[in-house]
């Protein structure tokens, strides 16, 4: 979570809520399809923006 700017926290606790999960659930699912395709410090920062492009579109 400290990956992340207030905004962004605001923004990721709406499209928790949005889908039914807690905003840590939310960035763990994130974060493990992208463990899947990549190696730890590429999933990091890809989840980060994946987070970034998912709340930004409502998704």
């Amino acid at each position: 979570m400290e990956l992340f700017t207030v905004v962004d926290l605001e923004r990721i606790a709406a499209a928790a809520a949005r889908d039914g999960q807690s905003p840590v659930e939310w960035l763990r699912t994130i974060v493990l399809e992208r463990l899947d395709a990549e190696e730890l410090e590429d999933a990091l920062v890809g989840a980060h923006f994946t987070v970034a492009t998912r709340t930004a579109a409502g998704l």
